[in-house]
């Protein structure tokens, strides 16, 4: 028992004398460019695979001490509704940044983005979903700022044709 408590008080003081660590830097400028409550207006691939007109609300803000920039996403695709929320981190080791996102029916995705270049920023992720799993793309264009943020996604179910299910025009 006197082992034991040596050990956590030893562990204890070890953890208390840790220095603090901030959240990278690359967190705060994201959210300065992107957080807040957007609007989002465009088409969104329904379950018959067809185009139908989408609206919907982006809210995006830092959460969970500044770590993540979370993603919250509701919306309406003719009469079905939608929604997502997305968490996103930069890894300093790596270099990139990570995402996790879980969705409506189930579906969940992983993966990563080198970042924004040219006030564009795209994401490479593993989805997976009742229906299986699959390859998917996300793209983000905030190149005209009067215009606000642009945002597509597409799928590939054989690694070589791409197919567009969603695309986006978004402001604040």
């Amino acid at each position: 028992m006197m082992k034991t408590l040596a050990c956590l008080i030893a562990l204890t003081t070890a953890a208390a004398a840790q220095p603090a660590t901030s959240p990278p830097p690359e967190l705060a400028a994201a959210a300065k460019a992107s957080a807040g409550t957007w609007k989002c207006k465009g088409q969104g691939m329904d379950h018959a695979m067809k185009m139908i007109d989408t609206t919907g609300t982006l809210k995006i803000k830092l959460d969970l001490d500044s770590w993540w920039l979370h993603g919250s996403y509701d919306s309406v695709m003719g009469k079905e509704g939608f929604h997502f929320e997305s968490f996103s981190t930069f890894d300093a080791t790596s270099k990139k940044w990570k995402r996790v996102l879980i969705e409506t029916g189930g579906g969940w995705s992983s993966g990563e983005s080198e970042g924004m270049k040219d006030s564009k920023m795209d994401w490479t992720l593993s989805m997976h979903s009742p229906r299986g799993d699959i390859a998917f793309r996300d793209h983000m264009d905030m190149t005209d700022p009067k215009a606000g943020m642009k945002l597509s996604g597409e799928l590939t179910a054989d690694g070589k044709t791409w197919t567009t299910v969603y695309a986006l025009a978004c402001k604040k």
